[in-house]
C-alpha cells in the first residue's frame, strides 16, 4: 500500500531527514489552474525517481534546499519552462533532457510554467552526498562523480539541455515499460546507464541559453503547440509566422532553441510521426491516401520524404509494424 499525499505545494518532494519511507509515495497537487499528480520511487538512499503529470499551469514554490542535489528531467509529452536568475528562459520540449543543480545557500531557480498546461515527465533527483555514499558503496567499481557531473554539465547554476537523441530516449521508453515484479532492480539499472551516459559528456556541450523577448518566446511555444496538435497542417511557416504576430526569422531561431530542429524539419518529422501512425493504426487506407492527408500530391514524394526519416518506404513500414 502506497502513502498518498495531497499537499498545498510540491516542497517537500524530497525527504531530508533519515526517517525510513516506502518504496512508493504519491504526491497530489490541484490549484485553479489544474491538478498534478508525482508517483515517486524512493530508489535508494539518497535518490529518487519520480512519474509527474502535470496539466495545470503552474507548481512554481520556491525552494530552500537544505543540501545539494543533482536533477534530471525528460520530457515525455507537453512541455515546461523555467526561468533562471539573470533573465535566462530554458523550455524543456517533447523527448528533451535536462540537467540542473539545486544548491543549499543559492536561488537558481525564479520560475517555472507549464506554457501548455501538460507536462508529463520523469524526474531523477539525486542528494548529492548520501547518493554519493551509495554509488560508492553500492557500485565501487564503476567511479561515478556527482559532484564532477554537476560542475561539468550545469556549471555557475546553468540548466544543460539535451535535444531528444535514439540512446537517451531509449533508455527513458525502457523505464516506462518495466514490469511491476521487477521494478525496483530495473529502475536501479536505468538510472545507473544514464549517470554513466552523463559521465562521459564533457563542457562541449554546455551552450549559454539563447534569450528572446518574452513575447517571441510565448508565441513560438504556441507555434511548438500547433504543429504537434496538427501534425498535417498545409500552412508554411509564413503563414504561421503571420497567423501568431511574429517575425519569420525570430520564429524560427526561437524554434530551433526550443526544439532542437529547425522549423521545416520539425514540421516533416511530426507530419512523418502521423503518417507512421496511421500506416499501423488504418489498414484499410491506402498509402497514396495517407500521403494526400499528410498533403503529397504525389506518392513519391511522400515515399522519399517517409524514408528520409524512417529509413524505409511506408510499404516496407507497414509490413513491419502492421
Amino acid at each position: 500500500m502506497a502513502d498518498v499525499v495531497d499537499i498545498p505545494e510540491f516542497r517537500a518532494f524530497y525527504y531530508t531527514d533519515d526517517t525510513p519511507r516506502q518504496f512508493y509515495t504519491l504526491r497530489r497537487y490541484e490549484d485553479e489552474s489544474g491538478a498534478g499528480e508525482m508517483h515517486c520511487y524512493n530508489i535508494a538512499p539518497g535518490i529518487q525517481l519520480s512519474f509527474n503529470e502535470l496539466n495545470l499551469s503552474s507548481c512554481f514554490q520556491p525552494l530552500n534546499v537544505q543540501k545539494d542535489f543533482l536533477e534530471i528531467n525528460y520530457c515525455l509529452e507537453g512541455g515546461h519552462e523555467v526561468e533562471m536568475v539573470g533573465g535566462g528562459i530554458t523550455f524543456l520540449g517533447e523527448k528533451d533532457l535536462s540537467i540542473s543543480g539545486l544548491y543549499h545557500d543559492r536561488q537558481i531557480i525564479v520560475n517555472s510554467r507549464i506554457p501548455f498546461n501538460k507536462y508529463k515527465g520523469i524526474t531523477i533527483l539525486l542528494e548529492l552526498e548520501t547518493a554519493q555514499t551509495t554509488l560508492n558503496d553500492e557500485f565501487s567499481r564503476w567511479r561515478i562523480d556527482l559532484q564532477k557531473i554537476r560542475t561539468t554539465l550545469c556549471p555557475e547554476g546553468r540548466v544543460l539541455l539535451i535535444k531528444s537523441k535514439q540512446k537517451i530516449d531509449h533508455i527513458f521508453a525502457e523505464i516506462l515499460s518495466v514490469e511491476n515484479q521487477i521494478r525496483l532492480p530495473y529502475y536501479w539499472l536505468k538510472i545507473l546507464e544514464i549517470l554513466l551516459l552523463l559521465s562521459k559528456l564533457d563542457n562541449s556541450y554546455v551552450e549559454p541559453p539563447q534569450q528572446f523577448t518574452e513575447k517571441v518566446s510565448r508565441r513560438t511555444q504556441q507555434v511548438y503547440q500547433y504543429i504537434i496538435e496538427n501534425p498535417f497542417t498545409q500552412k508554411n511557416i509564413s503563414e504561421i509566422a503571420e497567423i501568431y504576430g511574429v517575425s519569420e526569422s525570430s520564429m524560427k531561431r526561437c524554434f530551433k532553441s526550443i526544439s532542437g530542429a529547425s522549423l521545416g524539419t520539425f514540421m516533416k518529422r511530426k507530419r512523418m510521426e502521423a503518417a507512421a501512425e496511421l500506416l499501423r493504426s488504418e489498414p484499410a487506407l491506402s498509402v497514396g491516401e495517407i500521403a494526400s492527408l499528410a498533403g503529397y500530391e504525389n506518392q513519391g514524394k511522400f515515399s522519399g520524404a517517409f524514408k528520409s526519416v524512417y529509413e524505409m518506404t511506408p510499404i516496407a513500414y507497414r509490413m513491419k509494424y502492421s
